[in-house]
């Protein structure tokens, strides 16, 4: 006989990850290029929002400063949730990432002249408008970052769930 899992004392194991949405005074967004060699199957374009996995027991909002801090040498200034997305496992597919729930946080707006130290992973930094970023960024990345800019147009906070193709 089977018995049922607790989902409190043994949950499945899911990835956390909390990202920052940073714009510049012209309304473009910051992301974040991956070196190649840090890239996965289904990360066909190196442009990712900044931010990364939290660790065990850390806080969203410390793993999202942690993150940033390592991969661009900014102190971000975290605040409200812009969007939820649910991203399903997909190792057993073309996609090489866990399951796991990404939340999006404006993190302000910066001067795009601030300079940057590149570390782990991050290679480099590119300012992009709205109206740019279905070209740059993975449909996923993409979609993300649109509901997130609608959030901060006076929208309502959206929870997406897979990988858009």
């Amino acid at each position: 006989m089977q018995t049922e899992r607790d989902h409190f004392t043994d949950p499945p194991p899911r990835r956390l990850g909390a990202l920052g949405i940073i714009r510049n005074s012209a309304g473009a967004v910051l992301m974040t290029e991956k070196a190649s060699d840090a890239l996965r199957g289904e990360e066909r374009k190196p442009w990712f929002h900044p931010g990364g996995c939290v660790e065990e027991n850390e806080p969203l909002l410390d793993g999202l400063v942690r993150n940033v801090s390592a991969k661009l040498g900014i102190t971000p200034k975290p605040g409200r949730l812009l969007a939820v997305h649910h991203m399903y496992d997909q190792q057993h597919k073309t996609h090489l990432s866990k399951e796991g729930i990404n939340f999006l946080f404006d993190c302000g707006v910066i001067d795009e002249d601030t300079p940057f130290v590149f570390g782990g992973s991050i290679q480099g930094a590119l300012w992009m408008l709205p109206d740019e970023l279905d070209e740059h960024l993975t449909p996923f990345t993409a979609a993300r970052t649109h509901a997130a800019l609608r959030a901060l147009s006076g929208g309502d906070v959206e929870v997406l769930a897979g990988h858009p193709l």
